[in-house]
């Protein structure tokens, strides 16, 4: 996207505080930003590719739609869903961002995580949708065989949460305001043979205790997403086993 200069910047800290994670926003005030910023900002395909919905702090919707790029040019609130993943041994299954990944590029994660798209015909996905899309796009377990490939399913832990990050130092600024759900499950021996991973997306899988996934946390090469996500899988994991 385009450099903003300093007036726009003020102005798009202006609306933030007017705005804040958009939940008073209408559909025709949403559309209004997007005509007024879509020629400042000048997004390319990928920040149209995806459309999502604004959400409360309970993930329910507000019925109010917009661009990828909008909802991260101004902070609005967004539904994403983090996935943690074991092996029947018990290790823990990370993954390694791509280092073409505009955010935290070459730094760890959760085994899958991504935003919760809106379809064509504004249809939301749910928070599960959301990550079985995500397992089958990022490491290559379909949906159809999600059962053979993890045993007991995909288990929502807890509910959903907010996650905020931002970062002014970028031109434009970065705001993303996530309403995240997070899921676990162990891998089958099946679904451990079949992971494939989406090298567009990670630059790899590592396998690890669960004393060395806490230790990645105090690195410099965790992403924001696993430093939120990960304390309450291994929390959850711990639950399981006592």
């Amino acid at each position: 996207m385009n450099s903003l200069s300093k007036d726009h910047i003020r102005a798009i800290r202006k609306l933030r505080n007017e705005h804040g994670f958009g939940h008073n926003l209408s559909q025709s005030q949403m559309d209004d930003l997007v005509a007024q910023w879509s020629p400042i900002v000048s997004p390319d395909e990928k920040d149209w590719s995806e459309r999502f919905t604004i959400v409360w702090f309970d993930g329910s919707e507000t019925g109010v739609y917009g661009p990828r790029w909008i909802f991260h040019l101004f902070g609005f609130s967004h539904r994403a869903s983090h996935v943690g993943l074991t092996t029947s041994s018990g290790l823990v299954v990370l993954q390694k961002r791509s280092l073409t990944k505009a955010d935290w590029p070459g730094c760890w994660d959760m085994t899958v995580s991504g935003h919760v798209p809106v379809s064509d015909d504004n249809r939301s996905l749910n928070y599960r949708d959301g990550a079985i899309k995500e397992i089958g796009e990022e490491i290559g377990l379909l949906g159809d065989d999600i059962e053979e490939y993890l045993t007991g399913g995909l288990e929502a832990i807890g509910s959903p949460y907010l996650f905020f990050e931002m970062d002014e130092t970028r031109n434009p600024p970065f705001y993303n305001a996530e309403i995240q759900q997070l899921f676990g499950g162990c891998l089958t021996q099946a679904g451990l043979q079949k992971i494939s991973p989406d090298f567009d997306e990670l630059d790899g899988i590592m396998l690890v205790r669960e004393e060395i996934a806490w230790s990645l946390l105090t690195g410099q090469h965790a992403a924001a997403g696993l430093r939120s996500s990960l304390p309450r899988f291994l929390d959850w994991l711990h639950q399981k086993e006592v």
